[in-house]
């Protein structure tokens, strides 16, 4: 039996949490703002994760989208896009980021950094997917997604 790495019981766990928590949601789970819209895997070896992610969740990836820093994207049945990356630069670590839709990008960025945030990046549009920020809070990670206008 192969022994399973730490990060793909993260991996699997933090899925597994994502799927309870938009299961649990309030009474906007269903609504445009504040429901994942996309689940960032960043990864070391991607075609591990593509591979353990489509036999146990029966998710099909397609090629890698330039737009999403060459990620393969996946999209869920409940039209959640989940994607698997390689790290981007060197300083980057592996880490599964969550992005919940937001009306008003910038607005929730405001909130963020009022609550104590650090902006690690402001919003920015990624070409037609719309438009995301990240920030930190404690030595947690959180994106934000905005969809263009129209979608």
């Amino acid at each position: 039996m192969k022994r399973q790495t730490p990060w793909r019981l993260v991996l699997f766990t933090a899925v597994g949490l994502l799927a309870a928590l938009h299961a649990t949601a309030g009474p906007d789970a269903g609504s445009e703002a504040n429901r994942v819209h996309y689940t960032e895997i960043v990864c070391n070896d991607v075609a591990e994760h593509i591979a353990a992610l489509e036999q146990v969740h029966g998710l099909s990836f397609g090629p890698p989208m330039a737009d999403l820093g060459l990620a393969q994207v996946a999209k869920a049945p409940d039209g959640r896009l989940i994607g698997v990356r390689a790290p981007l630069a060197e300083h980057e670590t592996p880490i599964i980021r969550t992005y919940v839709e937001v009306a008003d990008i910038a607005g929730a960025v405001e909130k963020a950094a009022a609550a104590g945030a650090v902006i690690a990046y402001p919003p920015t549009q990624q070409g037609d997917t719309g438009t995301w920020a990240i920030y930190i809070l404690g030595d947690l990670q959180f994106g934000l997604w905005q969809r263009p206008s129209g979608l």
